[in-house]
């Protein structure tokens, strides 16, 4: 199920948008199936969804808990915090930052 983390935010958030538009006049099955073909004919997630059509589905029929959705989110939100680090030593490293400027930043 960590597959989905593979899928940049904004797209899943595309495709749980479409899902939540189409639960307005289907059934929670017949609205995700809709959201998937549609966002392959608009090219949206095309690769991912053609391989992993199977797996979303499933993940989300019979998968798809409370305790998978707390761990994605923790996951996403260490993720988040890793690139935000990454991006941080990297502008020190321009300004011209030693290795030990940048611990000494980095540590409070």
């Amino acid at each position: 199920m960590r597959f989905i983390l593979k899928i940049p935010k904004i797209l899943r958030i595309l495709v749980l948008t479409e899902v939540n538009k189409n639960r307005e006049t289907m059934e929670l099955a017949e609205a995700v199936e809709a959201a998937i073909k549609s966002c392959v004919e608009r090219k949206i997630l095309v690769y991912f969804l053609e391989k992993h059509a199977s797996e979303v589905l499933n993940m989300l029929f019979t998968e798809w808990n409370l305790d998978d959705a707390i761990a994605v989110a923790k996951e996403e939100a260490q993720e988040d915090e890793r690139e935000k680090n990454r991006n941080e030593i990297l502008d020190l490293i321009k300004k011209g930052y030693t290795a030990a400027d940048i611990e000494k930043h980095l540590r409070g």
